[in-house]
C-alpha cells in the first residue's frame, strides 16, 4: 500500500474509533504578557500581534530578524517598518515569525489569529 493510503486507511480507522465523538478544541493559549497594559499590540488582517515590551531589549534581534525586517526599533520600542495598512497584510509572514521565535525558544513575540467561521463551525466549544 502508497503512503497516502496508509493514511488514509489510518485516518478512517481514528473517525471510526471516535464513536461520532465531536472534537473539541483546547483553550487558546495567550502568554501572560498579552494582558499586560504595556504590551505593544500591532493589528494584521484578523489578528494581532503582540510584544512584551518589557523583553523587547532582550527579544528585539531575533524578531527583527525574524520578521524579516517588518518589526524595527524605534527609539526603543517595536514598531512597524511599513505604513499600517501594508503591514496588516503580512499575516503570514508573522505566522512564520511566531514559529521561528517558540521554536529558539523567545518568548516575548505572539501572534493571535482569528479564524472567521471557526465558532460557528464547532458549535462555540471553545
Amino acid at each position: 500500500m502508497r503512503p497516502i493510503g496508509i493514511i488514509a486507511a489510518r485516518f478512517a480507522e481514528l473517525v471510526a474509533d471516535a464513536g461520532g465523538k465531536k472534537w473539541k478544541p483546547r483553550t487558546p493559549r495567550l502568554p501572560k504578557f498579552v494582558k499586560d497594559p504595556s504590551s505593544t499590540k500591532l493589528e494584521v488582517k484578523n489578528g494581532r500581534v503582540w510584544i512584551d515590551t518589557a523583553r523587547w531589549r532582550e527579544i528585539r534581534a531575533a524578531v527583527e530578524t525574524h520578521s524579516a525586517g517588518l518589526i524595527i526599533d524605534r527609539d526603543g520600542a517595536p514598531v512597524t517598518a511599513l505604513l499600517n495598512e501594508e503591514f496588516a497584510t503580512k499575516d503570514s509572514e508573522l505566522l512564520a515569525c511566531d514559529v521561528e521565535c517558540r521554536l529558539a525558544g523567545i518568548e516575548g513575540f505572539y501572534l493571535e489569529l482569528d479564524i472567521p467561521g471557526l465558532d460557528e463551525l464547532i458549535g462555540g466549544a471553545r
